[in-house]
């Protein structure tokens, strides 16, 4: 089947795999938590303004916030090839022969390793948040549990792992790295 924008050239529209799903569904999540993050500060700054009455667990929440917008939007960001870096040469060494595809691809296998190395470093502390039930906040004003969030991280920095390895073997193969990017600027 042919979309709109391939009709012309008679190609056909990218398959959208299950793990391109999984990330655009964690996109539209960090996406919604960044519009509740904005409600709940424009509340608090109304209600310290107005009533002398702050939102309990703000900063709390706000801190948590930026971790879990981060690990949210990660993944997809890498999966259209929008991750900000400094990398006008190896994208002209992309295009290229294999040897530049090669190095690119190599890069985003340092992405991966790092990637690697946050699971591997978060989960094991996910898991002991969760027997030993650890709360982020203070007691008898605000708190909640600490598990879900570094539950979280782990699940975007998998994510964001796979979309790394994805892109790799794209470069070394010479098949085009960003799929879906035209589609996702142009608003389809």
């Amino acid at each position: 089947m042919q979309d709109s924008a391939n009709a012309d050239t008679g190609a056909t529209a990218p398959r959208t795999t299950l793990l391109d799903r999984a990330v655009i569904v964690m996109n539209a999540i960090g996406s919604l938590w960044v519009l509740a993050l904005v409600v709940l500060i424009d509340m608090d700054a109304g209600g310290r303004t107005l009533f002398n009455m702050p939102i309990a667990g703000m900063i709390e929440f706000v801190a948590v916030s930026l971790a879990v917008i981060v690990f949210c939007q990660l993944a997809d960001t890498i999966r259209l090839g929008k991750l900000t870096r400094s990398d006008t040469f190896i994208a002209r060494m992309a295009g290229g022969s294999q040897g530049g595809r090669t190095i690119a691809a190599g890069f985003e296998l340092l992405g991966a390793i790092v990637m690697a190395l946050i699971v591997v470093g978060t989960f094991p502390l996910m898991l002991q948040s969760y027997e030993r039930g650890y709360f982020i906040g203070v007691r008898g004003v605000f708190t909640f549990p600490d598990w879900p969030v570094k539950a979280i991280v782990v699940i975007g920095a998998t994510a964001a792992l796979l979309c790394f390895l994805v892109r790799a073997r794209r470069l070394w193969l010479g098949l085009p790295t960003n799929l879906g990017a035209e589609a996702h600027e142009a608003g389809e």
